[in-house]
């Protein structure tokens, strides 16, 4: 069950809107500790009841219902400087999670030493590098459109690290150059969005572990920056929905044809246990003038299991008019399954559905594990239209219109089947494959308030 003062948690960031111009921050009297924040309220609406549009991961999502839970959020962040080169961040943030609710939780508690002027350390947690735009991927204000580019920015459910980084900023005549290398852990609770008698399914634990990267920055005194990152670990996932699917495939050994091996293809299919996995990516921005440039090439690597490798691109363009900025993006994701489990086995498992003995651990094989395989089938592309207005310093109006174009064999990204308001299952093509196996093209409306204080 939902937690009513979870559900009204939005309304006091709506409060928090109309102070925001008196609240500029807060810095002790010494400048010893500072305390600041970041927010949105955001709404969207799509034009299909049949799936529900969010950030890849929550539990839940927008049809052709206003929904206010895929972009809000609020956050609260204090440093304190022990010395002059030593000081503590800790940011605590509340959005809408995988298991449909707002619930605060420390995004970032690191701490930071100047060891001297041109290197760095930190250790704790603290933002997940993995992007162009990683530390304030969630700062709407800072960000030109309502959100990232989910073409691109949803291939990783982590948005923090629990480790350390060092990073070291060398002056290259008007170039600023900065190289950050990163090693550390990071964990997500991921849900597919498909809902259960109205509640989001049980969430997926995905874990990265071992992780190390090296990112390169240069920025340049003519509005632009270029970016080049790399990172790679051993990853695993615990899904309650794979554990089941496996367990009637396990358990149906022996009944009709179905055989040990069977079994054993669809194991593999489920299983992402420290496989290796790597994450790649080249960008840039620019902002000059009153013109606003920018993209990224991403690239996700995975060896095993049913995760799908994937590769995102995004070009955004904008020209600012005063206090009005304009802009338009075009991005495309497209991924590629890494397993598949044998129409043999599938037809094992489906000749014991008529027997009443073995019908449910044969629809739980067969069914759900081309279910869970389909949820990876995520090619799309997107086409976005935005306006940006700086109604006043520190609060930012956006509003923008994306179309996504889905072919066929798809069921996209940030789109996630309701299965109580789609097709019904067909083996062929697993859960939702009338709605799988047709071309889609969805409107989303998004409209945000974005502030600072």
């Amino acid at each position: 069950m939902f937690n009513p003062k979870l559900r009204r948690l939005p309304l006091a960031t709506a409060a928090l809107v109309a102070c925001t111009g008196a609240m500029a921050g807060y810095s002790s009297p010494d400048g010893d500790f500072t305390l600041s924040g970041f927010g949105t309220l955001g709404a969207v609406k799509t034009s299909t009841d049949e799936a529900l549009y969010s950030y890849p991961g929550q539990g839940g999502g927008a049809d052709k219902s206003v929904s206010i839970n895929p972009d809000t959020k609020l956050a609260v962040q204090g440093t304190y400087k022990f010395k002059p080169t030593l000081s503590g961040t800790a940011q605590m943030m509340t959005k809408y999670d995988a298991s449909g609710q707002y619930i605060p939780t420390f995004e970032w508690a690191f701490a930071k030493w100047q060891a001297l002027p041109a290197l760095t350390v930190r250790a704790g947690k603290m933002g997940a590098p993995f992007f162009m735009v990683s530390d304030f991927r969630d700062v709407g204000y800072a960000n030109t459109t309502v959100r990232p580019v989910l073409d691109v920015y949803g291939q990783v459910p982590f948005s923090a690290v629990e480790g350390a980084d060092v990073s070291y900023q060398a002056n290259l005549g008007s170039t600023t150059l900065t190289s950050t290398f990163w090693t550390g852990t990071t964990k997500a609770k991921y849900s597919s969005a498909l809902l259960s008698m109205g509640q989001p399914a049980d969430p997926v634990d995905i874990k990265l572990q071992g992780i190390t990267g090296l990112n390169l920055i240069a920025e340049m005194d003519n509005g632009l920056t270029l970016r080049a990152g790399h990172a790679q670990g051993k990853l695993s996932s615990h899904s309650p929905s794979g554990v089941s699917v496996e367990a009637a495939a396990k358990g149906l050994v022996g009944f009709g044809a179905v055989t040990a091996a069977d079994a054993a293809d669809v194991v593999q299919a489920m299983t992402v246990d420290h496989t290796d996995a790597s994450f790649s990516g080249l960008g840039f921005a620019y902002d000059q003038n009153n013109i606003v440039l920018g993209g990224e090439f991403t690239k996700r690597k995975i060896k095993n299991g049913y995760i799908a490798d994937t590769k995102g691109w995004y070009a955004l363009a904008g020209y600012r008019f005063g206090s009005v900025l304009p802009y338009m993006s075009i991005s495309r994701l497209s991924s590629t399954p890494n397993t598949s489990i044998s129409q043999l086995t599938i037809g094992h498992y489906a000749a014991l559905l008529a027997n009443p003995l073995t019908a449910r651990a044969a629809t739980g094989a067969a069914f759900g594990s081309q279910a869970i395989l389909n949820s990876q089938k995520q090619t799309e592309n997107t086409a976005s239209l935005g306006v940006r207005w700086d109604a006043r310093s520190g609060l930012a109006v956006k509003t923008q219109f994306d179309r996504i174009n889905i072919p066929s064999g798809s069921s996209g990204l940030p789109m996630v089947v309701d299965p109580l308001k789609a097709a019904a299952p067909t083996l062929a093509g697993g859960t939702n494959n009338a709605y799988l196996n047709k071309r889609k093209g969805i409107n989303v409306l998004s409209v945000s308030l974005d502030f600072v204080f």
